[in-house]
């Protein structure tokens, strides 16, 4: 197996097709969804909705030596959208002070590497770093293969499970500070091998 070494930056110009891709190949195979511009209008235009200087951001992790988009991984302002979500958890988020851990994806044939592990250390730290949101939240599905395993292993608190309901979606809310989320990494930019 030859090693694939791949760095965690933040969303550029020249990232930006590769982590539309990744997100949009996320969306349809590994949660069987059609496209829905109410959901999906950050993946068409995420310049915008993860603009740097105000809170969301959105980070990619890039092999080194393809320059190819392996994952994407972000945050934004935590309001969930009312209709698609129950009323009692859109109004836990409506305050502001939340953030919303979102478009964690990677590509199936990047996986099991830690690739998403050091991706979320380093959606957390900096969030922490910046300060723009007093508690972090997510949702996932429960049929997304060892994905709430995963957001347990971070310690997510479960709010809502309305797996039964109209979202279909598990909501967490992940606690704050430097025990929160341990083997902590360092900042955006470093770099990692994963065995291929």
């Amino acid at each position: 197996m030859t090693p694939v070494e791949w760095s965690i930056h933040p969303l550029s110009e020249r990232t930006l097709a590769g982590a539309q891709a990744v997100m949009r190949r996320s969306i349809a195979e590994d949660f069987g969804d059609a496209y829905d511009p109410r959901i999906h209008a950050d993946v068409d235009d995420p310049m915008t909705h993860y603009a740097p200087g105000n809170g969301p951001f959105l980070l990619v992790v890039t092999d080194d030596g393809t320059g190819d988009v392996l994952a994407t991984g972000g945050i934004r302002s935590g309001r969930l959208k009312p209709g698609l979500t129950p009323q009692h958890v859109v109004d836990r988020y409506e305050d502001g002070r939340h953030g919303q851990l979102v478009r964690v994806y990677v590509r199936k044939e990047a996986r099991r590497g830690g690739i998403a592990r050091a991706l979320v250390r380093a959606i957390l730290d900096r969030a922490d770093r910046e300060g723009h949101y007093q508690a972090i939240a997510l949702h996932t599905y429960r049929h997304s293969p060892g994905a709430v395993a995963f957001w347990e292993s971070f310690g997510a608190r479960l709010v809502h499970d309305d797996t039964q309901g109209p979202s279909g979606a598990v909501f967490y809310d992940l606690p704050r500070g430097p025990h929160s989320h341990p083997h902590r990494t360092g900042e955006t930019g470093e770099h990692h091998v994963q065995a291929s």
